[in-house]
């Protein structure tokens, strides 16, 4: 699943249940994520507090390709935050990663650029065989970091939450880990609704967006915080390819829009 507009913004983009997940039927439907390139474009979409920002624009682009061994994702943003006092903040990202069909290994690489200050976290992550998992950051500084066990990463996150979707499930909890920043990974809760909207008027290959789709709502909370508001929230509608025809990223004092342009197929080796 891609998607986010800064480190924090970012959709779990990428999870596995944690303990005392609310699930409402077993998990076990079958979920296929295509290959696609997306364009989105961002937007603010209300103020809804005290905010230090009055307007928000930029556009996203986001690549997922399958080859033999795993999926290659390729993200990036471009985003300008205008200010109440009436400055302008400027930010490109980039965020490349790589995870293996099963999920059991992702290498990452994220790198930002706001107004000149450059921040760049890289490294890789595992789940062994006894489901103990661990990341390795090699960039800002040399460290590790333990995961929970059954924390899944960027691509086994949408599958997860696709998963979710088509077992019927109304809500269900995960952890989910990208590498995008050190806080580490995060807890997710997810509420799934019928796709009750009109469809959106879409551009992109129409075998792409055809099909059944859901509009579902996600939670963000820290890993070890007890907090009952969540560091973020997500709004957004998924069709069940695993392509996100719109988000609305939530916080306290805005709402983003981040709105699909066009989408098309992307490489998909051909494996005997």
């Amino acid at each position: 699943m891609s998607g986010p507009i800064s480190q924090h913004f970012r959709f779990l983009t990428s999870v596995c249940v944690v303990a005392g997940a609310t699930v409402a039927a077993p998990i076990s439907a079958h979920a296929d994520v295509v290959p696609h390139q997306a364009t989105y474009t961002l937007r603010m979409a209300e103020v809804t507090g005290p905010s230090a920002f009055n307007d928000v624009s930029g556009a996203a682009v986001n690549l997922l390709e399958k080859t033999c061994d795993g999926w290659v994702i390729d993200e990036q943003i471009v985003m300008t935050m205008l200010t109440n006092a009436g400055g302008a903040i400027n930010r490109e990202m980039t965020f490349k990663a790589t995870e293996s069909l099963n999920g059991d290994s992702f290498r990452f690489r994220s790198v930002s650029d706001t107004d000149g200050t450059i921040e760049e976290y890289k490294g890789s992550a595992r789940v062994r065989a006894d489901g103990s998992a661990e990341a390795e950051f090699i960039t800002p500084r040399p460290f590790e970091m333990p995961l929970p066990k059954g924390v899944n990463f960027y691509v086994s996150t949408t599958e997860w939450l696709l998963k979710l979707a088509k077992s019927g499930a109304k809500t269900g909890q995960t952890v989910s880990f990208d590498g995008s920043d050190a806080d580490g990974p995060h807890k997710m809760t997810a509420f799934i609704l019928p796709d009750f909207g009109a469809r959106d008027a879409l551009k992109g290959d129409p075998a792409l967006l055809s099909g059944k789709a859901w509009d579902v709502r996600l939670a963000f909370f820290k890993l070890n915080e007890q907090a009952g508001q969540p560091d973020f929230e997500i709004a957004l509608r998924l069709l069940e390819n695993g392509i996100i025809t719109r988000f609305k990223l939530i916080f306290e004092d805005m709402t983003i829009d981040q709105l699909l342009d066009d989408v098309l197929p992307a490489t998909e080796e051909k494996c005997g």
